[in-house]
């Protein structure tokens, strides 16, 4: 799958968490939702193979000023719960 003519396959994204850690987590799926487009992720095992053992995490994804993708975090619950809703009837 591609998104926007680049491999999802190839997308690594280093998350940071509010406790001031952060990960690196590929991209499993990309999908469109309520005119908005998201990846769901999971952490990596090495430096590029899925890890799914763990649990995916849902983040908006938009373009910066290259079209190179950025991830945005879902603030709203309301928001993540629908986006979730749809992703699981993907799966």
């Amino acid at each position: 799958m591609d998104f926007r003519g680049k491999k999802i396959d190839d997308l690594i994204v280093n998350l940071e968490f509010a406790d001031g850690t952060s990960a690196d987590y590929g991209v499993h799926k990309y999908f469109c939702f309520e005119g908005k487009e998201y990846f769901a992720m999971l952490p990596l095992i090495g430096k590029n193979q899925l890890d799914h053992t763990k649990k995916c995490v849902l983040y908006e994804v938009q373009e910066d000023a290259e079209k190179n993708p950025v991830v945005v975090y879902i603030e709203n619950d309301g928001e993540y719960e629908r986006a979730a809703n749809y992703y699981s009837t993907l799966a």
